[in-house]
């Protein structure tokens, strides 16, 4: 009798550790995370795309398993990445201000980014980021010249100007509440920014005399406003998504500079 009871034990506890085993097979086979808080079971599934779906479940047996999955079922979606941005800086305002040519007032940036999606038509999404404004004056002969009083502009008169321009960096932090079609093939997203500056210079190349093509370079930061705050749209139809920023705030210090404000726009690669 005794043999008996001993066969059968160790046949329900063999049985009872190959189930856990191939449960946790099966988990790790579906890279699917469950783990429970008190009455909760909480399943982190891993999809293919780098998102994860997140699962709350009760484990009381108040409920039914009809009335869990319709009442306290809840999946949420996340996702991170990189992306580069390639625009063109304008500024609006000042009439006096020079005007800047849009073909090389490049606006490159480098962001990474944080996409909260609880459902399936509205996203939030958080980015970190640098870029860089260039904004190329339509005159090559007009050069930027920094003073203790501001920055100014003359005409170049040693030789002939090739290109002349300002420039700035900043790390920003975006915040963009995004709604979508049911399909993804429209997305439409608006939202605030603010940013740090970083460095900035003036670069005037120019022709001497003698036909030598000559570099000058104005550093320090021109009087480019040490932080920025604006405005986002961001759209995006199919694969393509574009962007639009606006500054509130000036492009440059307080009677250091014209006064003007930033516009950039372009496409997110």
């Amino acid at each position: 009798m005794k043999k008996t009871t001993m066969i059968l034990t160790f046949l329900f506890l063999s049985t009872w550790a190959f189930a856990q085993v191939e449960d946790s097979l099966k988990i790790a086979m579906n890279k699917t995370t469950v783990f429970s808080i008190f009455d909760t079971k909480i399943e982190v599934k891993k999809n293919d795309d780098g998102s994860r779906t997140w699962e709350f479940i009760p484990n009381s047996k108040v409920y039914n398993e009809k009335d869990s999955e319709k009442h306290f079922k809840r999946k949420i979606k996340h996702s991170t990445g990189l992306d580069l941005e390639l625009g063109i800086n304008t500024w609006i305002g000042d009439g006096d201000a020079p005007t800047v040519r849009p073909w090389g007032s490049w606006n490159p940036a480098f962001n990474t980014y944080y996409a909260y999606k609880p459902s399936k038509n509205f996203s939030l999404k958080t980015m970190l980021g640098i870029s860089w404004y260039n904004f190329k004056f339509e005159d090559r002969n007009l050069q930027a010249l920094r003073s203790p009083d501001g920055i100014f502009f003359e005409q170049f008169e040693d030789g002939g100007g090739i290109k002349s321009k300002i420039s700035a960096s900043y790390a920003n932090f975006s915040l963009i509440p995004t709604i979508q079609s049911n399909n993804g093939k429209f997305r439409f997203g608006i939202g605030p920014y603010a940013g740090l500056r970083l460095g900035g210079r003036g670069k005037f190349v120019y022709r001497d005399s003698t036909g030598d093509r000559r570099r000058q370079f104005q550093m320090g930061n021109m009087f480019a406003n040490d932080f920025r705050y604006g405005g986002r749209v961001e759209i995006g139809v199919g694969d393509v998504d574009l962007f639009l920023n606006y500054d509130f705030n000036e492009m440059f210090q307080t009677d250091k500079g014209p006064k003007v404000n930033t516009l950039s726009f372009g496409i997110i690669l």
